[in-house]
């Protein structure tokens, strides 16, 4: 896998490899989380005398095999689905295969052309990407480096966008790491590491400014700041509770309508 610093000319022809590094994703993700690497070792031998020795007085080392492995994936979907990107340049490139890396936040493209070899885009150099999964739910994940905002992380990520007009409702889409942790006295016995969601909720105003919000009429209304009367009458009379993403998008709608 290598990262991509575009200008591009198209999109599965890159550069000389003067304009590409060596990404070491895939050896990484594999480092990291390998399951292999739980194991003592001992395996590897012929025989337990080749590790302990013999003898009346010898001691048994075991090996623990109470590790189950990884759970989860890094990727918002974990296979190749085709897709549209949208850079920050003006280029638009369709159909090309692509994933979204929650864990670190990368976009990543498959050039099927090059030995089906991987790449991380740039993400100061995108836009926006768009795909499709195998039932046909369209993902529309954008950059927004202009957000005012005090937490500068959020300018260089990316969020799924559920709606989007004058104002703006977005979805935080992340990954955590939790390790195993059942070897110590004091361990909570979960024998395998896992990728765990974490989500977030965003507003995003007309003046550009984002703020975080739970899924509550309360949190939305008090977010976008304007119309807040006419805004719980819309609540109520339409027993929305903001409780769903589908209740927060008509509730934004609303506002935006005013």
């Amino acid at each position: 896998m290598k990262f991509l610093f575009l200008i591009i000319p198209a999109l599965l022809t890159f550069p000389s490899a003067s304009a590409q590094k060596t990404d070491t994703t895939k050896v990484e993700l594999t480092r990291k989380f390998n399951a292999n690497d739980r194991r003592n070792g001992y395996e590897t031998y012929q025989s337990m005398n080749q590790v302990v020795g013999s003898g009346v007085n010898t001691m048994i080392n075991t090996i623990d095999h109470r590790y189950e492995g990884l759970r989860g994936t890094p990727y918002f979907l974990p296979e190749w689905n085709k897709g549209q990107i949208e850079m920050v340049a003006g280029q638009h490139y369709k159909e090309v295969p692509i994933k979204f890396d929650a864990y670190r936040q990368h976009l990543i493209l498959l050039r099927p052309q090059s030995g089906n070899d991987s790449i991380i885009v740039n993400a100061s150099q995108v836009k926006s990407f768009q795909f499709k999964n195998s039932d046909g739910q369209v993902y529309t994940f954008r950059r927004i480096p202009t957000a005012k905002t005090d937490d500068e992380v959020l300018k260089e990520g990316y969020f799924l966008v559920l709606y989007q007009d004058k104002s703006a409702l977005l979805k935080r889409i992340l990954k955590t790491f939790k390790p195993a942790d059942y070897k110590n006295p004091y361990s909570n016995g979960i024998r395998y590491d896992e990728f765990r969601n974490a989500v977030s909720y965003y507003i995003l105003k007309p003046d550009q400014t984002l703020e975080k919000v739970k899924l509550s009429d309360k949190s939305i209304i008090e977010a976008l700041g304007a119309h807040a009367d006419e805004l719980k009458a819309f609540v109520k009379q339409n027993n929305l509770g903001g409780k769903t993403e589908n209740d927060a998008i008509q509730i934004v709608q609303k506002y935006d309508s005013f």
